[in-house]
């Protein structure tokens, strides 16, 4: 609220009044009528003076108290024109967790150099943001860009011309992104890190080209570096991977986590000749006698969820070319993990590990393939002319990135719900327009309770305003400890 001073006649109209945004544009509503300024000559040397300071106390007053918000509509009244568009508070949090791991700070330090477009931070954010919540088009990201906590004036052609600098720059995003974590979470322990790796396929040129990224978790599971492979996985690339990041990280053994290897012994032998480990997917397991016989025997089978059970051994694989090693096998029976068959079979190396420890790894490749997946609206009637590899490079950049910032939210949160109801939280947070600056929210869940909990944030408002959701951004870095 301020004070309005208006000319009438030579005399001064005082009035207390509130801006607010309405589709687009700064309207003024009338909080309270004063009257002329003369009038109150008699009581106040300078009246004007005097109902600014007025203002100032109900600005203060109403910041503090609760005071109740008094909003009117006709029985008839309809939607204003034009749409004005949501005010989303998940986009805010999911925001504010992209600032907590570097990405505006980033871009920041690097406005104006040469080949580092005018709205490249921007267009990462909005990328980001959306990808936290869930897998959409880039055009759909830019669509939705006015409901978007920060303005954003950057064109359709403009956001594909920022993917070349990001594809550029992924490795300096990797490292300031690792670097931000520590702040926060403390230094790593990557003595033993996992490598989680997916393949995709991206449509280029009326065909497909397959692309895959390992994704570097620490021992509290938490993401530390990612490493891009031109191409599918297998031996040599797996072990490329693994080289790659442990020499990036420090680390001195890493375990490779995959799934759809046609045929796992190679890349076994291929790790093991190194003393890095595994944790693998057995696709064909009924090609194997031995293996296929036990798994479909009834005996050794122990409840493992609902719907699920599991079992387990230690025995001697023989690897491609002679040898023997010792892996331990699991096999879970029902449920989600085998959809298309009765069984899903794992093996791996760490014997040390818990079964429970072991399917948990597997479960990793799940959570990555849905934040992960390049859509088809992405790579046809591209905008501006970008290189197949700048944009798998780009997309695994803003990909990664989100699902960092979407791991570190779910760890504040104490890892009290899983990525995907936490993202869908996320995206149900937002509320629609009522009158002035007001927007309505009504969804609420223990999911979303636990996110406001975690980071300060007044929980389950009915009511918002955008200046208020405006600063969520910065209120949840600073949660952070950022």
């Amino acid at each position: 609220m301020h004070l309005k001073v208006q000319k009438r006649g030579g005399r001064e109209y005082l009035s207390v009044v509130q801006n607010y945004r309405q589709a687009g544009k700064t309207k003024t509503r009338t909080v309270e009528t004063i009257g002329y300024a003369d009038t109150y000559a008699d009581r106040y040397d300078d009246p004007v003076a005097h109902f600014r300071e007025y203002v100032a106390q109900l600005n203060e007053q109403s910041a503090t108290e609760q005071q109740p918000i008094e909003l009117s509509f006709g029985h008839d009244d309809a939607i204003g024109e034009p749409f004005t568009p949501p005010a989303r508070l998940g986009a805010a949090i999911a925001l504010g967790c992209l600032d907590a791991i570097g990405v505006r700070e980033f871009f920041l330090a690097r406005a104006g150099r040469r080949g580092f477009p005018a709205h490249a931070g921007r267009v990462f954010e909005v990328l980001a943001t959306e990808r936290m919540m869930h897998a959409t088009s880039k055009r759909e990201s830019w669509t939705a860009r006015e409901s978007f906590p920060r303005a954003c004036d950057f064109t359709f052609e403009e956001l594909y011309a920022a993917l070349p600098c990001f594809a550029r720059e992924e490795a300096h995003l990797d490292a300031a992104f690792r670097r931000s974590w520590a702040r926060i979470g403390g230094e790593p322990d990557a003595s033993r890190i996992f490598l989680i790796c997916g393949s995709y396929a991206f449509p280029v040129d009326g065909g497909s080209k397959r692309a895959s990224i390992a994704v570097a978790l620490d021992a509290r599971t938490m993401p530390i570096g990612y490493h891009v492979i031109d191409g599918r996985l297998g031996p040599e690339t797996l072990r490329e991977a693994a080289d790659v990041l442990k020499e990036r990280l420090g680390a001195e053994r890493a375990v490779v986590v995959a799934g759809g290897l046609r045929d796992p012994g190679p890349t076994i032998a291929e790790l093991a000749r190194t003393g890095d480990g595994f944790a693998l997917y057995e696709r064909d397991f009924e090609n194997v006698p031995e293996l296929a016989g036990w798994a479909r025997d009834d005996d050794g089978y122990q409840p493992a969820g609902e719907n699920v059970s599991m079992k387990w051994r230690v025995r001697e694989r023989a690897l491609p070319g002679g040898g023997q090693l010792p892996v331990k096998e699991v096999v879970l029976r029902g449920g989600g993990y085998a959809v298309q068959r009765r069984h899903a079979v794992l093996v791996s190396s760490e014997l040390d590990m818990g079964e429970a420890a072991i399917v948990q790894l597997y479960r990793e490749l799940w959570r990555q393939a849905e934040p992960f997946q390049p859509l088809e609206a992405d790579f046809s009637s591209v905008p501006y002319p970008t290189s197949a590899h700048d944009h798998m490079h780009a997309h695994f950049a803003v990909c990664y990135a989100a699902f960092l910032a979407l791991r570190m939210l779910r760890w504040k949160a104490g890892w009290s719900h899983n990525a995907a109801d936490t993202a869908d939280a996320l995206l149900r947070m937002e509320g629609a327009h009522l009158q002035r600056n007001y927007y309505l929210f009504n969804y609420r869940s223990p999911v979303t309770d636990a996110i406001e909990g975690a980071l300060g944030i007044p929980p389950a408002r009915r009511l918002r305003t955008r200046s208020e959701l405006r600063s969520v951004p910065a209120a949840v870095r600073r949660t952070f400890g950022e």
